[in-house]
């Protein structure tokens, strides 16, 4: 069994390492469960700040490792992370994976994406039987979020589907029990779960700072609030970069 953990900030500069650390110990407290891989999804600039650049691009960067320290030392060693850079709105997702289909690998860890270009990255805890179609269930889930998108958007300049639109649809596609949440370059700082037949809570610190956290198991939000509400099956919930909430239902 694979367990999922998120985290949001809102309105509350925090910087890099805090952001790293918040997920670092959510994976922690998950790790009781078992697991054979491990990884993360964070914002990270394609170009250096202080480059002079006017412009730069964030994407959802996945890294995954066979072990959680080891993830961690990689992540704090590496040159290309600014630690000290600061998110007034950031969206991160972590987890832990047994192996369901292929070798446990850390090109197998989660979160998996939808390509070279991260338009959609996901996390996945549980099981879905209609995988077959690519090589492991979680990898189908996100490349099939990047067709429900480009299929919506087809010769527009502009999204007329929203995030939670592409996920109920992906969601209708899916056989099997499991609960997934998704993260996005085209919705920055948003965050959209969905569940069917697998654990999913959702913890919210409603007063300042505003922060938010996604959970398959109650261990990793107790440190963080008591404010706990259990997603419901069939539904996806989408957290926009306002800190707003919206539940969609029906897929």
């Amino acid at each position: 069994m694979c367990e999922i953990f998120a985290y949001l900030n809102y309105n509350v500069n925090r910087e890099r390492r805090y952001i790293l650390e918040v997920l670092f110990n959510g994976l922690r407290r998950l790790e009781y469960r078992g697991y054979d891989s491990t990884g993360i999804s964070i914002d990270f600039a394609l170009l250096p700040l202080n480059s002079g650049a006017s412009v730069f691009t964030t994407f959802s960067r996945p890294l995954g490792f066979r072990k959680i320290e080891s993830l961690v030392k990689f992540v704090y060693e590496s040159s290309e992370l600014n630690l000290e850079e600061s998110f007034t709105v950031h969206a991160g997702i972590a987890h832990t994976r047994w192996v369901t289909h292929r070798e446990p690998a850390p090109r197998n860890s989660h979160p998996q994406t939808s390509g070279p270009e991260n338009d959609f990255v996901v996390v996945h805890n549980g099981v879905i039987t209609n995988y077959e179609v690519c090589n492991t269930d979680a990898e189908v889930i996100s490349k099939l979020a990047k067709y429900v998108f480009d299929k919506a958007n087809e010769g527009e300049g502009e999204h007329i589907i929203s995030f939670s639109e592409v996920v109920l649809e992906v969601m209708r596609h899916l056989n099997g029990a499991y609960a997934l949440i998704f993260k996005s370059r085209h919705y920055p700082n948003e965050l959209v779960t969905c569940k069917r037949g697998g654990p999913l809570l959702l913890g919210v610190k409603n007063r300042q700072p505003k922060e938010l956290f996604f959970s398959s198991d109650t261990n990793a939000l107790v440190e963080h609030t008591k404010k706990v509400l259990v997603v419901e099956d069939g539904c996806s919930c989408e957290v926009a970069a306002s800190f707003h909430f919206f539940f969609f239902c029906g897929a």
